[in-house]
């Protein structure tokens, strides 16, 4: 049954508005954004939201396609409906049924013609590496046992800005359709226990991100050379998959519009998913 109180498409009336949605999620238990034969996601859990409050069913479009146990801050994603509801009754009312590790942090009506996933100019990601074990933050973050040399490493990345093959570093290559990736801002950042890898570019391969934290960390620990990075990137080789690292630390920190679409404002959001930096600190 619908939520009370909504206005909705169940008895054929042709969807009017296109909904914006700003989500964060810590993805542990599920099995990535996107809907799948089985297994539970969070744009599963989101659609199942919508059809108890709306009585709707429409097609559900993400910026990412995050996989599973990575998490978001800041993931975008549009549906279009006849509800009539206004936007913050209408969040206030997915958050009430949604599970307390989904929330919709924000929506607001936009133009028919946005898409989530291709009005995105870009895709901004965080990893998290932690110096020691904690007891508050296992699913938020990977602990590297050995210390890391933050300065290799931070060499390491000088090599990702601008457009490179990434294919080295792609799950699935042979699904890949543009290997060649735009990376417009790559760095290595500290606070407290945390060693950070941030990256935005415009479009991401499978795996991509973690298996340049894992070539990171293996340079870090002094495992691989600095070159190694350039290089897997002047050649396509397999030895990154070796080292992939695991989606506990990895966020979806931000998509990028055009100036005066972006809903999360100027900079991104900054959401209590970081907790584990600020207790670290």
């Amino acid at each position: 049954m619908p939520g009370r109180g909504a206005t909705t498409a169940r008895e054929g009336r042709k969807p009017t508005r296109n909904l914006r949605l700003l989500i964060e999620y810590e993805g542990t238990r599920y099995a990535g954004w996107q809907v799948q034969p089985k297994g539970r996601t969070v744009a599963g859990e989101i659609l199942a939201a919508i059809r108890s409050e709306l009585g709707d069913q429409p097609r559900l479009f993400g910026a990412g396609r995050t996989d599973h146990g990575v998490h978001a801050e800041g993931q975008v994603a549009n549906f279009h409906t006849a509800s009539t509801l206004a936007p913050a009754t209408l969040a206030d009312a997915l958050n009430r049924v949604l599970p307390a590790d989904i929330h919709i942090l924000r929506i607001e009506e936009v133009p028919a013609s946005f898409h989530a996933r291709h009005d995105a100019l870009s895709r901004r990601y965080r990893y998290q590496l932690a110096s020691r074990r904690s007891a508050f933050f296992k699913k938020l973050v990977w602990w590297v046992r050995r210390p890391l040399d933050r300065a290799a490493m931070t060499a390491a990345v000088s090599s990702l800005p601008g457009r490179h093959d990434f294919l080295s570093f792609a799950d699935r290559a042979e699904e890949v359709r543009e290997p060649r990736v735009r990376v417009q801002h790559a760095a290595i950042g500290r606070s407290g226990m945390l060693t950070t890898f941030t990256i935005e570019a415009d479009h991401f391969l499978p795996k991509m991100v973690r298996r340049l934290v894992g070539v990171l960390v293996q340079i870090g620990i002094g495992e691989l050379p600095v070159e190694a990075m350039r290089r897997f990137l002047e050649h396509r080789v397999d030895d990154p998959a070796a080292w992939t690292a695991p989606p506990s630390g990895l966020f979806l920190e931000r998509i990028g519009y055009p100036p005066g679409a972006d809903p999360a404002g100027r900079g991104g959001r900054r959401s209590g998913a970081r907790g584990a930096r600020s207790a670290a600190e």
